[in-house]
């Protein structure tokens, strides 16, 4: 019989694994113009208590689980938005409730994120703005994550941390094993420099005993007051996300953890 670690470590051999940083330089070229960005919708969403969403295109990850559909890889989909009418579709939909971006991975297009929340904090200074990021960029570049905590709108982050460890990263997202670090690092940055935040754990895979590794981890290099605060995503078995999961042979080792819509 074989174990759930020769398993892994089978599948992890199996896939050569991209550079997540390297990626994300070429998708930034394809998905920002100037201070313009691709998104390919903006709605109502019932999340947060309700929240207007400017789901944006391209991620720099290849998440099995991802809910997106096309416009993850598909750079042709979409439709440029300058900061100043994203800023305007996003509080026309929010109408007093939080605005966030989603979909794709917003810290693609750092000139047109940082221009977006001037915008916003410019026409409503109080109100709350959630960034939905994998914290790779924000990783392997913490002074973004300074930039962040230190803007005047004082945006709350959330992580999304992909795995329990390196091997489940990459066989989860198809990047090096090294952007689980990433991630772990952009938690960090984001902690030290004051910024609102959360972590989520997206744990339908990973043993028990591997979720709780990193967690104790992660809670060494924060706090525990990180740790203690984790939102635990479940596995929605969308159209997409199970026709993704098929292809790669993967089935949830938290069954309890796995959602149908």
């Amino acid at each position: 019989m074989v174990s759930e670690s020769d398993r892994l470590r089978g599948l992890a051999e199996r896939i050569r694994g991209f550079d997540p940083i390297h990626v994300s330089a070429l998708l930034e070229e394809k998905v920002q113009r100037g201070e313009e960005r691709k998104y390919f919708r903006f709605r109502y969403s019932r999340f947060y208590g309700g929240s207007a969403v400017g789901d944006v295109v391209g991620c720099n990850l290849r998440c099995a689980f991802c809910w997106t559909g096309r416009a993850r890889d598909d750079l042709r989909v979409g439709f440029w938005v300058s900061p100043s009418d994203a800023a305007s579709r996003l509080l026309r939909l929010a109408r007093g409730s939080p605005v966030r971006l989603s979909a794709g991975e917003p810290t693609l297009g750092w000139r047109h994120l940082i221009r977006l929340l001037d915008e916003l904090y410019k026409r409503d200074a109080d109100m709350l703005f959630i960034l939905e990021t994998n914290g790779v960029l924000l990783g392997a570049y913490p002074e973004r994550a300074t930039l962040l905590a230190r803007h005047p709108l004082r945006p709350f982050v959330r992580v999304s941390l992909k795995a329990c460890s390196p091997q489940w990263f990459k066989v989860l997202t198809g990047a090096k094993e090294y952007g689980l670090e990433l991630q772990l690092r952009a938690v960090e940055a984001l902690y030290r420099s004051g910024a609102r935040l959360r972590v989520a754990v997206f744990a339908a895979f990973g043993s028990r005993q591997c979720w709780a590794k990193l967690l104790q981890e992660l809670a060494e290099r924060t706090g525990p007051e990180v740790v203690s605060d984790i939102e635990v995503e479940p596995l929605v078995l969308y159209p997409t996300t199970v026709r993704r999961l098929r292809v790669l042979g993967l089935e949830p080792t938290n069954p309890e953890l796995v959602f149908t819509p």
